[in-house]
């Protein structure tokens, strides 16, 4: 690394604009500027999702709140544009394709001269049917070593995939080393636990519409439903930067988001292909000394 690159990275700080764009688009939540009328200005990735839309320059028309009345919205607005901030309002938003999502909302107003803007967080709180592709309970189909789904789930999914080729989806793929120094025995049992608290890792870090299946000894997929390319990266990178401080163990990563009408395991071995280590902050548990 050169000095000056070192010098860069030394003195990076939000209000470069490079470290605070980096970091909104893999946030968890979303995060929105609006105009006075709640026609979008710019969003990062996850908002652009709960939003129904693929960029700003699709949000042509102001997003409705199902919760209120367009009269009742602009009342709110202009109470907020002379109080500042609201924290954790429930909205349910009506997105481009029709359908609902319900979003925790924390806003601010923005005053620039005569102009508003309101800025904003929103947290996805939808409520999402059960993790099942068949529409029953399929209690059978789940791993006794980790929670996780078997390999099952994803025979049924591309039985789903196959009568819609156009059909969205996107994988992550977890692979954790396996110990061949080890017995059969051993090695299994090490691995089940390594895999069950990668398992829980991640259902804290994923929405409840996704799924993690167990495919194979030592590797976890995360599906994605209707994730398209950047939807798929954004979960990706958004897993990869929170194993940082509380990911069980180091593990290696890809993803990869469905072409065309290929098959699910074609779109796995993609993200397998193009898999990198991802390392965590190693934490002692030790107690502290005095």
């Amino acid at each position: 690394m050169s000095d000056t690159s070192a010098s860069t990275g030394a003195h990076r700080h939000f209000g470069d604009g490079v470290s605070l764009r980096e970091l909104v688009r893999y946030l968890r939540e979303g995060v929105y500027i609006m105009d006075a009328s709640g026609a979008l200005i710019d969003a990062n990735p996850v908002a652009l999702d709960l939003f129904g839309v693929r960029s700003v320059d699709d949000a042509r028309t102001p997003f409705r709140d199902r919760l209120r009345s367009t009269a009742e919205w602009h009342s709110e607005m202009e109470a907020l544009a002379r109080d500042g901030a609201v924290r954790e309002f429930t909205r349910e938003i009506e997105r481009a394709d029709g359908s609902i999502r319900t979003v925790l909302d924390t806003c601010y107003a923005r005053h620039d001269g005569s102009t508003v803007t309101y800025h904003g967080v929103i947290i996805d709180v939808s409520v999402v049917s059960p993790r099942d592709v068949t529409g029953n309970a399929d209690a059978h189909t789940r791993d006794q070593g980790t929670g996780a789904y078997t390999a099952d789930y994803l025979e049924l999914l591309q039985t789903r995939l196959a009568s819609n080729p156009a059909q969205a989806i996107g994988v992550c793929i977890i692979q954790v080393d396996v110990d061949a120094d080890k017995g059969d025995a051993a090695a299994t049992k090490e691995l089940d636990h390594r895999l069950e608290r990668m398992t829980r890792f991640l259902l804290r870090h994923i929405r409840a519409s996704e799924v993690v299946v167990r495919s194979d000894r030592n590797r976890l997929v995360v599906v994605l439903p209707d994730a398209d390319e950047r939807g798929t990266e954004t979960v990706g990178r958004r897993l990869q930067l929170a194993a940082l401080r509380s990911a069980p163990s180091a593990f290696v990563l890809g993803w990869a988001s469905r072409r065309d009408a290929e098959q699910i395991g074609a779109t796995i071995d993609r993200a397998v292909h193009d898999a990198v280590p991802v390392r965590v902050v190693e934490r002692s548990f030790q107690p502290a000394r005095h």
